[in-house]
């Protein structure tokens, strides 16, 4: 059976083999190359019909290279044959795709093969004289192996067919421009072919190319968005027809840009006006934008690209203000509620407090004072339009929609969602209050119950103070033209824009802009030399104008460029002429000078600027440069031109000129050169205020408004408006006068106490806290009385008039973050200055004499070159880790001003001593002192000093230095408690060991060390072959292993070194003992036998002393070693 099924597949095998051999024979060459030829069809798109007589030239990418091929003509037919070439089968595994193509004539292609030109990114295409040229074409041909309708394989020879649709092209210009950011060539047309400028008669459209696009086809225009700008045009199809010659792109894509932006504009201002908010000026910012876009818009159409750029550049400017300005309403509503909703729980809290001012009824003062929350912040949700707009901000953010202005529901939950997160945050803030707020508060509730008349009458006068403040003083931001000054004028309707130097600059643009407005008649400007312009951040150019004439030398000169037919026309300029005023005309190298230069009519002289670079190191002359030389065609008498009165009725001229030459606009161009004033006629039934005011918010330059004999200074401003305050000074004072008066009574009468705390040790500064506390708390209390007193009568009063129909006209109240900080400064900071004398008196009753401060210096004690100051701290030898690392810790934390982080370095020895060493800053950081910090041991106590050279010892930074690691030490066994578990074991009393004991044991310790040491120092050695988690679990065993073992060494050794001192006493008498006893023997005294019986015991015991202290020795000598832990 199993010979069968072999049998079978060895036969199918063999029939496949032969078919494939058999097809291959037929199709294939003996060397298995291929000759490839390719049959190109030129169709017209649409009609699919033959295109004849039409060059092409075509470059082929193949695997062994690029082959250019061409130029050929279609037949009749529209065909095209191209031999390739000879290829291997390897070679045509790859697909030939085409990367280049020409076309003569004015015919575009549509597509190849199966792929649309439009859809190839990054095509390039030209048209010129002699046709039409692709690059980066890159379409593949069809699948030579795969015999099909395209391809036909015949023995050695693969023909290809490919189709290629085209269609007549005519040439279309369009404005390519991107209207926003004016940069040229913004969009890709798609088909289409970049018309060559050689072949373009008007070569002056700047602002338009010409492109070879299909006819009776519809073209797509992508917009190219540049680098940096957020909006994106809409694509734009386009139908080309016969009658095709312009496409205004630009005015396409600017109207879609304010189709697209003002809608949604309007949609915000709607929604906020909605809300309750008073948006009028933004409503009228809205209706000028508007008009500037139309008017823009307006000169796209007719062409005027210069002003239309400069309109755009303009609205969108404009725009993007208004709309962040919205944002920052949207940012005052959340900011307003954040301040009004902890003013409320202030407010419920203190109120809670001083009704239930018992410990004991700390739950009945929680649920009055929850309610209480809710309900002043319920009352401002549903009556203030601005923290009602927070509220539903809150929620619409939150999931992610619009959300209606007038839902009740949402402001409400968005309500008790400010609540809940204002609760819990000022919660979370008092969670590390310091016990003496508590006990200040406490008092100073009961020093308001205590003289109820006086907290009555103190607290009525400053509710009345808040009160009158939050009705009559008005804080606000106020954005729009305001009117800065006004003088006596002409009677000539118009307009006047200067700009100096150092401001904002106008160009030709602007004046342009200006002259296409339907409220314009007639607009010129003034051109002079810019004195002043900054190079940089701290560098400054001065330029002044100079002239030379009759080769002489460079004499200073104002240079004034003006208009000749403005000037002659409105200021009468030519009969203050003598020469040939008609030759003094725009652009022309003329000059008119005063009559006190010595130059002849007909004359040339050579007008200059002088320019001048001032650094911080100094100013760098540049020298006098060249502006061109010019004809003199007339004279004047600078005493008249001086009396000339602008269209303002201010001088025309400077009157600091010494000596003017005036040449004509635009006969010099040169960066030294700006316009220096703008004058525009207004037309009649314009009023120029209005129009000063619209080009003011439109150029952001102060505007001069001529207009009935009268002239306005117009500006365009955002700014903080404070209004009523000086009308309020007088009750401050007095507010603040009743304060001073309250607190300096309480502090009379509580004067006795005050001694008496103070002998027992009260500190000041608690004493000026409990009376900054009860300042406050009268401050607090009367504030937020006054706040929501005053907020609910006039909501009261305005509910009042809606219900009954009187007409009862209650203020109107506008409450925002800015009322909040109107009734703090009134109620509170008059409050606490008032209070602020009394409270530093408590305090320096308390002090009794002694200084706020105490001397530090008077605590250093001299040791050799080096001061040493003693810090409050003794722990015991065993937690010296811990010392070492909070000390490490506390330096860390202190300021960078007074010492370098870097330079700290610690070192900790095995018997517990520590040396931490840094870098102290003395006047101006110009000054390191080198300090040291150290833990020494005094039996079984550490003790912490500093140490620093003499001679620093009077700088005041090493004082600052040493009062804060002071009081970093006090912290030290808070600290400590939290680092250490302790834990009582009871033992039963054992007895007490021997020195020898104790020797042994250390000696047994050291050796335990010692191997640990040894086993860490393998496993290092073995880290690069252990994995990581590996190697840090047996390092930290023995590291924790190594820290225990010393702490027992220390435990162990203390007491020790008594024994050290009191061993080597011992030894000193007994030498002495031996000693006499050899001399007696010596000298006969004694004999032998008696000497032997006296010394032998000294000796043997001497030589166990010796041996206990060189134990001791080495014990000691190795715990002053580093124990590594840095």
């Amino acid at each position: 059976m199993k010979d069968r099924i072999l049998l079978k597949h060895i036969v199918m095998s063999t029939l496949i083999l032969l078919s494939l051999t058999s097809l291959y024979s037929k199709v294939g060459s003996p060397d298995g190359n291929y000759l490839v030829w390719v049959t190109l069809y030129l169709r017209e798109y649409g009609t699919d019909i033959p295109i004849e007589n039409i060059s092409l030239s075509i470059t082929i990418a193949t695997s062994s290279g690029t082959l250019k091929q061409g130029p050929w003509k279609s037949d009749e037919t529209g065909k095209i044959d191209v031999f390739l070439g000879e290829f291997s089968i390897r070679a045509l595994s790859t697909l030939p795709r085409v990367v280049e193509l020409s076309l003569t004539g004015d015919y575009l292609l549509i597509k190849v093969g199966e792929v649309f030109i439009e859809d190839i990114d990054d095509l390039d295409a030209q048209y010129d004289l002699k046709g039409v040229r692709y690059k980066n074409i890159q379409i593949n041909f069809p699948s030579i192996l795969k015999p099909g309708r395209e391809v036909e394989i015949l023995d050695d020879k693969v023909f290809v067919k490919m189709g290629i649709w085209v269609l007549k092209g005519k040439i279309v210009s369009i404005s390519d421009r991107d209207p926003l950011s004016g940069k040229d060539s913004a969009i890709l047309v798609k088909p289409s072919a970049k018309v060559v400028s050689a072949i373009v008669e008007n070569k002056t459209e700047i602002y338009k190319h010409h492109y070879l696009v299909p006819i009776n086809y519809n073209i797509l225009i992508v917009p190219k968005t540049p680098v940096g700008q957020a909006f994106r045009y809409k694509d734009l199809r386009v139908k080309i027809d016969e009658n095709t010659s312009f496409i205004h792109w630009m005015y396409y894509a600017a109207s879609y840009y304010v189709d697209t932006i003002m809608p949604s504009l309007r949609k915000e201002i709607n929604w906020l006006k909605a809300s309750g908010l008073p948006i009028d000026q933004e409503l009228e910012e809205y209706n000028a934008l508007n008009n500037l876009a139309i008017r823009t818009l307006s000169s796209l159409l007719k062409e005027e690209y210069t002003a239309a750029l400069n309109g755009m550049r303009i609205f969108n400017n404009r725009v993007n203000d208004l709309i962040k300005w919205l944002a920052n309403l949207k940012n005052l509503s959340i900011v307003s509620t954040i301040l009004i909703v902890m003013f409320a729980y202030c407010f419920s809290s203190l109120l809670s407090a001083f009704i239930f001012e018992e410990p004991t009824k700390g739950k009945i003062r929680l649920i009055v004072k929850i309610p209480l929350f809710i309900l002043l912040t319920m009352l401002f949700t549903l009556t203030n339009p601005s923290a009602k707009l927070a509220c539903i901000i809150l929620i619409g953010s939150s999931v992610g929609a619009p959300v209606s202005p007038n839902d009740i529901q949402s402001a409400i939950l968005g309500t008790l969602i400010f609540d809940a997160l204002i609760y819990f945050l000022i919660v979370a803030v008092t969670v590390k209050k310091s016990p003496i707020t508590d006990l200040a508060l406490q008092m100073g509730i009961r020093g308001l119950k205590r003289r109820v008349s006086r907290s009555i009458l103190t607290l009525t006068t400053i509710v009345i103070v808040v009160a009158s403040s939050v009705l009559f003083i008005n804080m606000s931001v106020v954005r729009g033209t305001k009117i800065r000054g006004s003088w006596l004028g002409t009677q000539t309707p118009s307009i006047i824009i200067r700009s100096e130097s150092y401001s904002p600059s106008i160009n030709v643009v602007d004046v342009n802009w200006i002259q296409t407005n339907e409220w314009c008649m007639n607009a010129s400007y003034f051109e002079t030399i810019k004195s002043f312009e900054m190079a940089g951040q701290d560098t400054q150019i001065l330029r002044a104008g100079m002239i030379k004439y009759n080769a002489g030398s460079w004499q200073p000169v104002t240079l004034v460029l003006i208009d000749p037919t403005f000037m002659d026309k409105y200021y009468n300029f030519s009969i203050y002429v003598r020469g040939f005023w008609k030759d003094f005309s725009l652009g022309e190298n003329v000059v008119l000078l005063p009559t006190t230069y010595s130059v002849a009519i007909g004359d040339y002289v050579l007008l200059g600027v002088d320019e001048s670079i001032i650094t911080p190191q100094g100013g760098i002359s540049l020298g006098t440069r060249s502006l061109g030389v010019f004809r003199v065609v007339g004279k004047f008498d600078l005493s008249q031109i001086l009396e000339l009165k602008n269209l303002d009725n201010t001088p025309l001229f400077k009157e600091s000129a010494i000596n003017i030459a005036l040449a004509p606009i635009r006969s010099i161009k040169d960066p030294a050169i700006y316009i220096s004033e703008v004058v525009a006629i207004v037309k009649p039934g314009y009023n120029p205020i209005d129009v000063a005011s619209e080009v003011s918010y439109s150029l952001g330059l102060p505007v001069i408004a001529n207009s009935n004999g009268i002239s306005v200074l117009v500006a365009w401003s955002i700014e903080v408006s404070i209004t009523g305050l000086i009308q309020s000074i007088v009750p401050l004072i007095i507010a603040g006068l009743m304060m001073y008066v309250s607190m300096n009574s309480i502090f009379e009468e509580r004067k006795r106490e005050l001694l008496t705390l103070a002998t027992l040790g009260m500190d000041p500064h608690n004493a000026l806290i409990s009376f900054t506390v009860e300042t406050l708390l009268y401050g607090l209390l009367g504030t937020f009385i006054g706040f929501f007193g005053v907020y609910a009568v006039v909501s009261s009063l305005s509910f009042l008039e809606r219900i009954t129909g009187l007409s009862i006209m209650p203020p109107q109240l506008g409450y925002s973050a800015f009322t909040v900080f109107v009734a703090l400064f009134t109620g509170v900071l008059m409050v606490f200055l008032g209070g602020y004398v009394p409270s530093i008196k408590a305090q320096g009753l308390s002090l009794m004499g002694r200084a706020k401060e105490r001397e530090i210096f008077g605590e250093l004690m001299e040791e050799g070159n080096l001061m040493i100051f003693p810090l409050p701290i003794r722990e015991s030898i065993q937690n010296s880790e811990l010392v070492y690392a909070y000390v490490k810790e506390s330096v860390a934390k202190m300021p960078s001003s007074l010492i370098d982080h870097k330079s700290i370095k610690g070192e900790i020895r095995r018997d517990g001593t520590f040396n931490i060493s840094l870098i102290a800053f003395g006047p101006g950081r110009t000054v390191t002192i080198p300090c040291e910090i150290r833990g020494e041991r005094r039996r079984d106590v550490l003790a912490l000093s500093v140490a620093f050279p003499k001679e620093y010892r009077s700088y005041g930074e090493i004082g600052r230095v040493l009062r804060n690691l002071e009081l970093s030490m006090i912290g030290f066994s808070v600290w400590r408690d939290m680092q250490v578990k302790a834990k009582i074991v009871r033992e039963a009393p054992k007895r007490e060991k021997t020195v020898e004991e104790i020797i042994e044991e250390a000696k047994v310790v050291i050796e335990q060390i010692k191997e640990i040491n040894r086993k860490i120092k393998m496993l290092d050695s073995q880290k690069d072959r252990l994995m990581e988690e590996t190697y840090n679990e047996f390092r930290q065993k023995y590291m924790r292993s190594l820290d225990e073992k010393y702490k027992i060494l220390r435990s162990i050794t203390i007491g020790l070194e008594q024994y050290l001192a009191q061993f080597r006493e011992e030894i000193r008498k007994i030498n002495l003992e031996i000693e006499r006893s050899t001399i007696a023997y010596n000298l006969g005294e004694i004999n032998e036998e008696e000497y032997i019986k006296i010394c032998g015991p000294l000796q043997n015991r001497v030589a166990s002393l010796k041996s206990k202290v060189m134990d001791l020795e080495e014990i000691f000598e190795f715990l002053k070693k580093p124990s590594g832990v840095i």
